[in-house]
Order: structure tokens, then C-alpha cells, then sequence
């Protein structure tokens, strides 16, 4: 673990050389889209009780519940088909109640896509036999750590995370970064506490020069109209998600998890709270489970204050719905999302699944 710090640490010091130039807020978005059904139905207020695989990506010290081999899986289809978010984990104990590991692997991608930078030539023909296709890709592989300490009621972890982007040929990022976590219990109330990208993450273009500029030719002849090359280097700042959970028990079959998660950035956004140094909004989320077995969710999240033409504030939010069931140490879970009330864009259809096999042997 403290190698795994030092060199966290060595990783920052050329990201900080290209800060000035190259610092965004918004870079490498696709990893806090979530992973899920379960944390997505309510709202991603999950960062303090979240266990087992899919701790990995929402915060790595809940990997240190894992008992035995796990496994999850979870696929959202986005716009109608056009685009799909997919994710696998797996997860293992290496000293077990001490020391746990996990790997995640994350793609957001739209495949299929029609290139018609060179349909009409330049003489004005066109040729649809020089119509072809390109995929454009966000992946991520996390390597998650997690660490116990018993007597504190203390677990810690650590992500380390491979970053590759491509749009077709033209362009190429490649970037690393590193998360850490932390969660504590006192009597029946979890903390957790997450902080993404926190040396900032690195990532590096390569983009092609004869497709660029086929792309900017193609669009108009104007001087200063075209497309601008995009920047070599981007850095991510860091981001947090602190979360408060407990459960109540109202009888031998039905309790009730109440969670709420402050998630944001250190800058300034149109968050509820916001401010030059620090902007978050509260997300809420709700699971009553029934037997432990069959479970329903509700959670509303990302409040934004948004601006209107005629110069006022509303008030938006994101609401979500979802049901799991387990049978042993199998559950499925099914989410329904909306990633803004007021944006006019539809829901989106989220199934995951997780496996726990030690119970199936």
C-alpha cells in the first residue's frame, strides 16, 4: 500500500508540469456515469455501504467484504439502441477479512458510426462507395485494493485505473489515475468517503493528421470556421462523494436502507451548493427489502440549478426506480434512469447481475 501511494505521487508530478495548459473538469466523463442497477436505482447514494465487486468502482475499501470469488456484470443501452455502457468485475479475497482485491473493466462506446467526410469529391461527385464506418470508444480498467482494520471499524482502498479512448482512427487517449476510499461503521451508521482522480488524471491524444484534416476541409471553405485541432493533453481534476447510511429494521422480514451522498467537484458548477472552491449536490436513495430477498429502490439525484431564457433559476433533479431479487448468492437487479427531468431525453433500461460463488460450491 505505501508503494502503491509513493508512486501515486510520482504519477502527479508531470500532471501538474501540463496543469496551467490542459485542466478540465469534464474529461473522462463515461467513468462517473455509474455501475449497477442496484446503486443506480437509488439515485448512486451508495458510497457507504457498498460491497463486494462493484465496490470497485464506487469505492474501493467495500471490496474488502469479499469472502470468495466474485462476479458482476451490467448493460445499459443508450438512445435507442445507438450507443451501449457496459461493465465487468471481479473480485477475491488475497488474505481473507485482511486484504482484497478487484478488477473493473468499463466501456462506453457507439459502434456502427457512417463516415461521409469523403463522399462528394472535388468536383462536387458523390460516391457512396467511399461512405464507411467507425466506432468511438471509452474504456477503463480499474485495479481496486482494499485494506482492513477491525479494531478502528476502518476500511481503506485503493484504485489504480488504465484509461483508453478512441474516435475511429483519427484520435487516440491513452491516461492513468488513482481513486481512494475509505468507509467506517459506528453502531449501526456507515460512513463512506471516495475521492476520484485524486493526483488528477493524466491522458494523452495522438490524432492523426491526414484524417484531421480531411475533417476540417470537409466542412467549409470559410477562413477560421473549421474544426480546431483538439488539445494533445488533458487533466481531470479531482471529484468527491461523501455518503452517510443506515438501515431499520421493522420487523424479521421487512427493513428499510436510507442513504444520502453528497457528490461533487472542487470548482464551481451549477450544483445546489455551489462555490468557487467546492460545488456538490445531496443524492438520496432508498431499498426496503423484503426476507432479504426481493427489493425495492427509489433515489433522487443530481440537483442542478439550471438557468432560463428569461434569466431565473429552476430546480432540476433526476429521479430513479429499480427492483432486485436474490436467490442464494445470485441477484439480478433492473434499474429505470433518467439523466434529467427537465432535459427532455427518455429513460434509460439498466440490468446487472452479481455472483457470489462461494455459496454455489
Amino acid at each position: 500500500m505505501k508503494k502503491l501511494f509513493f508512486y501515486s505521487f510520482l504519477f502527479l508530478i508531470p500532471s501538474l508540469a501540463l496543469q496551467a495548459q490542459t485542466v478540465s473538469s469534464y474529461s473522462n466523463e463515461f467513468l462517473n456515469i455509474g455501475i449497477g442497477a442496484r446503486a443506480m436505482g437509488m439515485s448512486k447514494s451508495v458510497n457507504s455501504f457498498v460491497k463486494g465487486v462493484e465496490a470497485g468502482y464506487w469505492n474501493p475499501a467495500g471490496v474488502i467484504s469479499v469472502k470468495d470469488y466474485e462476479f458482476a456484470a451490467m448493460h445499459n443501452s443508450l438512445y435507442a439502441g445507438i450507443g451501449s455502457y457496459d461493465y465487468f468485475g471481479a473480485a477475491l479475497p488475497i488474505e481473507r477479512d485482511e486484504i482484497a482485491t478487484s478488477v473493473s473493466v468499463i466501456r462506453l462506446g457507439v459502434d456502427n458510426i457512417l463516415n461521409t467526410t469523403n463522399l462528394i469529391d472535388n468536383n462536387g461527385n458523390i460516391n457512396y462507395d467511399q461512405i464507411t464506418t467507425f466506432s468511438s470508444a471509452d474504456m477503463a480498467a480499474i485495479l481496486s485494493i482494499a485494506k482492513a482494520f477491525p479494531k478502528l471499524n476502518l476500511n481503506v482502498g485503493v484504485n489504480a485505473k488504465v484509461i483508453r479512448r478512441n474516435i475511429g482512427d483519427f484520435a487516440i487517449g491513452h491516461g492513468f489515475g488513482f481513486d481512494i476510499g475509505a468507509q467506517y461503521t459506528y453502531k449501526n451508521i456507515n460512513f463512506g468517503l471516495t475521492i476520484r482522480d485524486v493526483t488528477t488524471t493524466f491522458t494523452a491524444w495522438n490524432v492523426d493528421e491526414t484524417i484531421f484534416k480531411d475533417i476540417a476541409n470537409a466542412q467549409t471553405n470559410e477562413e477560421g470556421q473549421n474544426q480546431e485541432k483538439p488539445e494533445k493533453y488533458e487533466i481531470t481534476l479531482p471529484k468527491f462523494q461523501l455518503g452517510v447510511s443506515f438501515v431499520k429494521h421493522f420487523n424479521k422480514n421487512y427493513s428499510l436502507l436510507s442513504s444520502l451522498d453528497l457528490i461533487g467537484r472542487f470548482t464551481q458548477t451549477n450544483d445546489l451548493v455551489s462555490t468557487s472552491a467546492i460545488s456538490f449536490s445531496p443524492n438520496l436513495g432508498f431499498e426496503l427489502s423484503y426476507i432479504d430477498r426481493i427489493y425495492l429502490r427509489t433515489g433522487f439525484g443530481n440537483f442542478q440549478k439550471e438557468m432560463q431564457f428569461d434569466g431565473s433559476e429552476d430546480l432540476t433533479l433526476e429521479p430513479n426506480i429499480g427492483i432486485g431479487i436474490r436467490f442464494k448468492k445470485i441477484y439480478i437487479d433492473y434499474a429505470l434512469t433518467n439523466v434529467g427531468a427537465g432535459a427532455g431525453i427518455n429513460y434509460s433500461n439498466i440490468f446487472s447481475i452479481k455472483l457470489e460463488l462461494n455459496e454455489l460450491r
